[in-house]
């Protein structure tokens, strides 16, 4: 299993976004990755509170996204999931690339 966190500001990615932030996810996952090493796609949301994260002495518009992939995807396949998911992300929230941080660990990762 492949699992997401994407962690957003409040008020900065509207909840109706949510499912296609996921497919965009789910997609790039199975496209990247393939049917077999992908298995199924978790996606879980946190919200921070607007005036609790903070970039710059400003309040935050940064998004994070985080997961845990197979382990043994070299670099070049990870770039291209992480490019991926970024290029989904910006197009489908409007949000620029400076407001976006996407990485994937492997599950067996433990620091």
């Amino acid at each position: 299993m492949i699992h997401f966190e994407c962690t957003v500001q409040e008020g900065c990615v509207r909840d109706a976004l949510r499912p296609a932030l996921g497919s965009a996810i789910e997609s790039a996952c199975t496209d990247i990755l393939g049917d077999r090493a992908c298995g199924s796609v978790e996606i879980t949301w946190s919200v921070i509170p607007k005036g609790f994260g903070f970039r710059g002495g400003q309040p935050s518009t940064t998004s994070q996204v985080r997961g845990r992939i197979p382990d043994g995807c070299d670099r070049e396949t990870r770039t291209h999931l992480l490019t991926s998911i970024g290029d989904s992300w910006c197009r489908i929230t409007g949000a620029s690339p400076e407001e976006l941080m996407v990485a994937a660990r492997d599950q067996s990762w433990s620091g």
